[in-house]
Order: structure tokens, then C-alpha cells, then sequence
């Protein structure tokens, strides 16, 4: 099924091989370590620290904002947690979705390397190009720099392209689903 990632996520949503909770733990986890938390040390790369600055803080404030939390930002390689607050509220926050929108999420989650960013997606206006952009700026920047690998650079991107639209349109289109039932609800 890796050719069928909308089919792939509608058999994970109904099958359930893993359950909601532990897919919530495992997205959660992605906060320690999430794309747009680490940036390059203005010191060793300016113009990287410009581009990640100008590009991942609307996302970082958005998602602070949101979720009202201070979502922690860090130049170093260590490991930067978040607050329990900033958990908190985010797993509350995930463990509200429709049961089929949890392994399209985790599934974007995972592609993207970023909780952030799906959470952008998913809830924030940004759509799939500004997420894939957003999730590949580091990778961009060292082709700019040094040259693609065609064969590597372009299938990573076409992989996270069609997992990344998969997942956005499975949410959509649930979210649709349970918009016109309450709609049919409410005018019967």
C-alpha cells in the first residue's frame, strides 16, 4: 500500500492496529524533538538562521498562540522539552479528533517530522506546499548550497508530497463528513 496512502490511511483509521491513545503518546513525542524547534546558531549560519526565522516563526506563533503556550526554541543539539503545559493542552487538543483523523495526523505528523507544522496544516491555514516547504527548509537550503541528488531529493519530495496530501485531504474530508451531518441534524 505505500503507492496508496489514502487507502493506507483509511485501513489504518477502520482497522485500528494501533490505538488512538498510543498514536496521540507517540505524536506527543515529537515536541522534544520537533523541525521547527532546533535552529541553526546565528553564529555558524546566518543566512540559514534568517531563512528558518523568517519561515518557521509564523508557524512557531501561530502554534503558541493557538494553543496558548510557549513553545520552546532552541540553537543547541540537545534534547529541548516542553513545558507540561504545552503537552497538555496538545494532547487535549489531539485526543478531540474525529477517531479517523488521529493516524492521518500522526501519518503527517511523522512525514513531516513535526507535530508543528501538521498542527498548522491541519488546524492553522497553512496548506500542503507552505507544510512540505516548512518540513524540507534545512534540506532546500543544503541543495541550494552544494547541489540535489536527483534520484534521492526529488523521490523524498515526491514521497512526502503524496503522504503529506494524503493525510491533509483523509482530515478534510472527515471533517466535511461531520459538518454535513450536523447540518443534516440540524435542519431535519
Amino acid at each position: 500500500f505505500e503507492t496508496m496512502p489514502v487507502t493506507t490511511l483509511c485501513f489504518k483509521a477502520t482497522d485500528r492496529p494501533i490505538p488512538d491513545k498510543e498514536q496521540v503518546e507517540h505524536m506527543l513525542e515529537f515536541l522534544t524533538t520537533d523541525t521547527v524547534c532546533y535552529r541553526a546558531p546565528p553564529e555558524e549560519s546566518e543566512q540559514l538562521y534568517a531563512l528558518e526565522k523568517s519561515r518557521w516563526d509564523p508557524i512557531t506563533d501561530w502554534f503558541s498562540t493557538n494553543f496558548h503556550v510557549h513553545l520552546a526554541l532552541t540553537t543547541d543539539i540537545t534534547l529541548t522539552p516542553q513545558s507540561q503545559q504545552t503537552i497538555d493542552r496538545v494532547r487535549k487538543h489531539l485526543a478531540s479528533l474525529h477517531p479517523w483523523e488521529v493516524p492521518a495526523y500522526q501519518h503527517a505528523t511523522a512525514s513531516l517530522q513535526s507535530l508543528v507544522i501538521t498542527t498548522a496544516l491541519m488546524d492553522g491555514g497553512l496548506d500542503t506546499e507552505e507544510a512540505i516547504a516548512a518540513s524540507m527548509l534545512e534540506t532546500d537550503y543544503q541543495i541550494d548550497r552544494w547541489g540535489e541528488v536527483e534520484w534521492q531529493h526529488t523521490i523524498d519530495r515526491a514521497r512526502l508530497s503524496a503522504d503529506v496530501a494524503a493525510a491533509s485531504l483523509v482530515v478534510r474530508e472527515i471533517r466535511n463528513m461531520e459538518q454535513d451531518k450536523k447540518t443534516a441534524f440540524n435542519t431535519a
